[in-house]
């Protein structure tokens, strides 16, 4: 009977400081992600992150980011195993933003600068290269909890640019309707969001 007593107040104990711990600070429960999505859009207007696919990366799972900051892509596949890259890897990440517009009416973000881009095909990298970029991030517009589609699907990224490995001349490249000349890589977001300011 003592020995009972004795265990079981550490483990009541440990139980109000586990349900304490998973309450969050203040004693809250932390809010489920996406629950409102107007108070991610009022704390990150003018930004995006999430996940897309399309042909344009062969209906591969692409993430990416879009902010004053940083503008990013990447997308791949895995080697048998799983320990190493498989037959196609991308990552794109900005090294320099010079615009970042933010047209609301519209719901879109464009963003031009510098990029690295680092290619890998069959586990070896075939190209590592600076170039030009121009990113657009579309929403698909929010009022009242109705939802005002201010361009076809729902939203999207897409990143237009061209190297010596990517040029019209490469048959991966998919190729941009907005920028001559130029691939793309993007597609409608599988998960994430556009953010717009009200």
């Amino acid at each position: 009977m003592h020995l009972t007593t004795r265990l079981r107040t550490p483990l009541l104990v440990l139980a109000a400081v586990g349900l304490a711990s998973a309450a969050g600070p203040g004693g809250t429960r932390p809010r489920p992600a996406g629950a409102s999505l107007r108070q991610e859009e009022a704390a990150m207007p003018g930004t995006g992150v999430g996940m897309y696919t399309d042909d344009s990366v062969a209906h591969q799972v692409s993430s990416f980011t879009i902010n004053p900051k940083m503008v990013s892509c990447g997308v791949g596949t895995l080697a048998a195993g799983g320990d190493s890259s498989g037959p196609f890897a991308m990552l794109m990440y900005s090294t320099r933003i010079d615009t970042y517009a933010v047209d609301a009416d519209a719901g879109e973000i464009r963003a031009t600068g510098r990029m690295r881009s680092i290619t890998k095909v069959g586990g070896a990298v075939v190209e590592d290269a600076e170039h030009d970029f121009l990113a657009i991030a579309a929403s698909t517009v929010r009022h009242g909890g109705f939802e005002d589609a201010v361009h076809a699907g729902g939203d999207r990224f897409d990143v237009h640019f061209s190297t010596p490995f990517w040029d019209h001349y490469n048959p991966m490249c998919s190729p941009s309707v907005v920028a001559a000349g130029k691939c793309r890589f993007g597609g409608e977001l599988l998960l994430g969001h556009i953010f717009m300011p009200h």
